[in-house]
């Protein structure tokens, strides 16, 4: 859960404070494993031979280091608004680039384009998702989204009572409206799936739990509609 929202702040503090985010730095085992679930997913729709990648909102590039390990012929680029994380991906993940730049303004952008562009876990943080998403499909071949599932109505309650939610503007969207946004960039195939069950910061005993059963969850079609963790969606020929 990365950001392009127009106050970084919260985020700058949280590398500050943490030597990275929350979520991924000194993180607990629900944090692992639902960051590993979105990975593998993320993984599983990249080509092998790729040539090269965007990861939007990369943060303190953590995810980055992940893909450049799954794709160590690639060129993988990270970019962020939050400097402070920027610095941090640039000193300690030498093998990809990182730049500051915002998704919701053009002149900030790469002006390169790439195979893959990765938003995982920034639309839920945008003042205007839809343009984000149009964006962020300006710049690739295949576009990849991995967001909160705004299906669930647990989620719902927790971004209007959490305050770190509220802090740092979270907000999820269902999946026919990721599903409207993506088809407004004019892709030509569009593919959606629900993965993860596992919350972050969730007590470790429940999670365990939940990760011995999450590989038969997710066969339960209405069941990982509505209450899975993540939204992924994949939009092939979007240039």
């Amino acid at each position: 859960m990365r950001t392009q929202k127009s106050n970084v702040g919260e985020f700058n503090a949280d590398v500050a404070a943490n030597g990275g985010y929350r979520y991924t730095t000194n993180a607990p085992f629900s944090s692992e494993v639902a960051n590993l679930r979105m990975t593998q997913a993320t993984v599983a729709l990249i080509p092998k031979d790729v040539k090269s990648i965007l990861d939007v909102g990369c943060g303190d590039g953590t995810y980055t280091a992940e893909l450049k390990r799954s794709f160590p012929n690639a060129k993988v680029v990270g970019l962020d608004p939050a400097s402070e994380a920027i610095n941090r991906a640039s000193r300690l993940i030498p093998s990809a680039q990182f730049q500051t730049g915002d998704l919701l303004n053009r002149d900030t952008l790469p002006n390169e384009m790439f195979d893959i562009c990765v938003i995982r876990g920034v639309i839920h943080h945008l003042p205007d998702a839809q343009k984000g998403i149009v964006n962020a499909a300006r710049l690739c071949k295949t576009l990849i989204i991995i967001e909160p599932n705004g299906n669930n109505p647990i989620l719902k309650w927790i971004e209007k009572n959490s305050q770190y939610h509220i802090d740092h503007e979270e907000q999820s969207y269902s999946s026919s409206q990721l599903l409207a946004w993506c088809e407004s960039t004019g892709a030509r195939k569009i593919a959606i799936d629900y993965v993860g069950f596992i919350p972050f910061f969730f007590p470790t005993p429940l999670a365990k739990i939940i990760y011995f059963f999450q590989p038969l969850f997710e066969k339960i079609y209405p069941l990982k509609k509505y209450f899975s963790a993540q939204i992924v969606v994949r939009c092939d020929g979007v240039t």
